[in-house]
Parts: structure tokens; C-alpha cells; sequence
């Protein structure tokens, strides 16, 4: 990191921010160019080691590209403020957080596992969490779980007063 003094540290603190930032650009693998695309997301530390959740249509770009190894990339920034230092264009400046990250995602298979994803989203999204039963069978038919076990990520910050 060129500018190490915005360097955030601390798997907690990072996890934090990721969890500020509205969403995040998944990039995979792919023969040409990365196939990169926006999620939704959820994400918590499990074991001291941080998992990144996200839910998807059961076939698709996504899964397919997974299916040739699972190594992935991700970014999240969250703007919080843009401001002029000054009264010229080049004066205009912007606070924000900002994860990258990498590791290995995989389709999460075992119903307990998938229902643990599924509810980490829910946290973020619903402020909640939800029994088995208040899923619908045929919606959870329809959806892939997918999990990121992340290998590696940095977090940086820029906050003024």
C-alpha cells in the first residue's frame, strides 16, 4: 500500500468497514478478462478467519466460472464525504473506506451450512435472523449459497475533521 499511514489493521476493524460499504464487486478467474460483477453481501469472522457471503440464482456466469477453481477477488469502497480544500477543481478531495480482498469461494452444499449463509445476509440486510421454517422451500430450491473464505485483505481509510 503506497500510502501505509491509511492502512487499517486488525481483522475486526476491516470487517467493520467491509460491512459499511452498501456493496461489493466480486472478480473471478476467467481465460480473457475477470468477470467482475456487484453483490449484496454478508460477512462475519468464523473462527478468526473472515467468510464473505452471497446468494445467487442456481446456474448462471457465476457459478460456472466457480466451478473451474474458486479464486476470486473482491473490492468494497464506501464514500463518506467530498469536499473542496480549496476554490479550484484540483482542491476537490474525498473521505472514504475502502477492502480488497482474495481467497477461494465455493458453493456451500450442506443445508445447515447454507442456512447459516443465508441468515449472515439476513443480519446485514434484515436486522434478524431466521429459523429454518420461515424460508420458503421452493425459493431456497431456486438459490445457491456461496461462501469466500478469504485468504488475504487490506482496508484503508481517510477520515479529516
Amino acid at each position: 500500500m503506497r500510502k501505509s499511514e491509511r492502512e487499517v489493521f486488525g481483522d475486526a476493524q476491516i470487517l467493520e468497514m467491509l460491512l459499511r460499504c452498501p456493496y461489493l464487486v466480486l472478480s473471478i478467474k476467467t481465460e480473457g478478462a475477470p468477470y467482475c460483477v456487484p453483490l449484496h453481501f454478508g460477512a462475519e469472522l468464523a473462527a478468526g478467519s473472515p467468510a464473505v457471503y452471497f446468494h445467487c440464482a442456481n446456474e448462471g456466469t457465476k457459478l460456472d466460472l466457480l466451478a473451474k477453481g474458486g479464486e476470486v477477488s473482491f473490492c468494497a469502497a464506501n464514500l463518506l464525504r467530498v469536499f473542496n480544500k480549496g476554490a479550484v477543481p484540483c482542491g476537490y478531495t474525498a473521505d472514504y473506506e475502502s477492502v480488497c480482498a482474495s481467497g477461494s469461494a465455493r458453493v456451500v452444499t450442506d443445508e445447515a451450512e447454507r442456512l447459516h449463509g443465508l441468515n449472515v445476509l439476513l443480519r446485514r440486510y434484515a436486522g434478524g435472523e431466521f429459523a429454518k421454517e420461515a424460508f420458503s422451500e421452493h425459493a431456497l430450491a431456486q438459490t445457491a449459497v456461496v461462501k469466500i473464505e478469504v485468504s488475504r485483505w487490506t482496508g484503508k481509510r481517510l477520515v479529516r475533521e
